[in-house]
């Protein structure tokens, strides 16, 4: 599914950006300098250009691309993990819960 898709999914909804950092942090995602104060990015690995994987996303909870930012980052990250988009939900939730 789409990031536009799932941006809509109750899931994408109740996340916050501090718990999706925290899960990124937590699997050694690293943050990149960004010009933009608007954003956050996260770099893990190259693709198979050889170029940077990254993570954009809002660096706050009201930004209005929220949503979207963060379906494409919870999409992404099920693609590179092999798993399923909402196993990827369940275990930023359980990060933030454990933690």
């Amino acid at each position: 599914m789409t990031p536009e898709v799932l941006s809509h999914y109750p899931q994408i909804q109740e996340l916050c950006v501090a718990e999706v950092v925290n899960y990124l942090q937590q699997n050694r995602w690293m943050p990149v300098n960004y010009p933009n104060s608007r954003l956050l990015v996260f770099e893990k690995g190259v693709d198979d250009q050889g170029k940077p994987i990254q993570i954009v996303l809002p660096s706050q909870d009201e930004y209005e691309d929220r949503p979207y930012l963060l379906a494409k980052a919870v999409n992404l990250l099920s693609v590179l993990e092999s798993v399923p988009f909402q196993e990827i939900v369940n275990a930023i939730h359980a990060d933030v819960h454990a933690g």
